[in-house]
């Protein structure tokens, strides 16, 4: 029953009981007052109606204190449901979350239950009708189709596979982005190695000379070829020494070497290619293979034999084979006997 109609059924009520009353009966009773030796009259049907007033305000603050109570119930569950949305959202979004403290012990046992758990967005899932969790999932979209989102509003973590999806399309889309990205304060490494490959290949000379200051102090091998192949394509300037240096801190192998030499064979004039690859060598006896493949390259045998008259025979078996192969007039590519393959 609606509010008003309850108080005109009430006021109605008290009019129809004091008439019945007063028409059965018109005597009046006074009402003693101790405290001034005086009496208070009224018609008896007065005072039926003035008890059944009482009764109806006694009953208005029944009803006004359990109205509060639904208000403060409805806001407790609607904060509880909000708490519950917020933490759904950052099992998602972020590394870590804190379990709130809830009113309804439902939602507060939900909470840890669903704690438990890892969460994963379901991209191709209808939506909820709840905006936060829709616009989330739309800004998901956008990012996984190629285009770049505002996610700051989101807080997502830095390891979020969207975070680092969104991070990858802005990089890929403004090289001035990804040089901000690295000076910035993102502790995700393998973005910020990401954002460094991609200068390498797409940047000016001036742009991968930045990246490498920015990146030098976490630099890895898949960095360092990056590194070299625009060293080989004129995109980056750097001392052959300093660049010899940095692949022997790296740990280069002789195959890694050896590919570096046999994808930049193409990139470089034959004199800078020799004194890049012998650089290498005499600063890192692991890049004697590959100087060795150079000077084959460049057909400078008298070069190798002189080479390899600094070691053992049994230390490059596989060059000797290949010179006195080519010593007997027979012929093969010099990749049969490296093993190099393009890849």
């Amino acid at each position: 029953m609606k509010f008003k109609y309850y108080i005109i059924f009430a006021v109605l009520y008290i009019i129809i009981t004091g008439v019945i009353v007063y028409s059965v009966s018109a005597a009046t009773y006074a009402l003693p007052l101790s405290t001034q030796n005086t009496t208070f009259e009224l018609p008896i049907a007065l005072w039926m109606a003035l008890i059944v007033l009482i009764f109806f305000l006694l009953s208005l603050l029944f009803f006004f204190g359990e109205w509060a109570r639904g208000i403060i119930s409805k806001r407790n569950h609607k904060s509880d449901f909000e708490k519950l949305i917020a933490q759904l959202i950052a099992q998602n979004t972020k590394h870590s979350f804190s379990i709130q403290s809830y009113k309804n012990h439902h939602f507060r046992l939900l909470s840890r239950i669903l704690a438990r758990f890892s969460l994963q967005a379901d991209l191709n899932s209808p939506e909820s009708s709840h905006t936060k969790i829709d616009k989330l999932f739309e800004a998901y979209r956008q990012i996984d189709s190629g285009n770049t989102e505002d996610v700051k509003k989101f807080d997502l973590c830095d390891q979020n596979k969207f975070f680092v999806k969104n991070t990858q399309n802005k990089i890929q889309k403004d090289i001035k982005f990804a040089l901000e990205f690295l000076k910035g304060d993102c502790a995700n490494i393998d973005l910020k190695k990401y954002a460094f490959l991609q200068i390498t290949q797409r940047g000016s000379n001036k742009e991968v000379s930045k990246a490498f200051e920015l990146a030098k102090n976490y630099m890895d091998k898949k960095m360092l070829h990056a590194l070299f192949m625009a060293y080989s394509h004129k995109n980056f300037t750097y001392e052959k020494q300093d660049l010899a240096q940095l692949c022997k801190s790296a740990a280069f192998t002789p195959d890694e070497y050896l590919k570096l030499a046999f994808e930049s064979k193409s990139l470089l004039s034959p004199d800078e290619y020799l004194k890049l690859f012998e650089t290498f060598a005499n600063t890192d006896e692991k890049a004697e293979k590959s100087y060795l493949y150079v000077m084959l390259e460049l057909e400078m045998i008298e070069s190798v034999h002189e080479r390899l008259s600094q070691h053992t025979k049994e230390d490059f078996l596989i060059v000797n084979a290949y010179l006195e192969l080519k010593k007997m007039g027979k012929n093969y590519p010099i990749d049969i006997f490296f093993k190099v393959l393009e890849k």
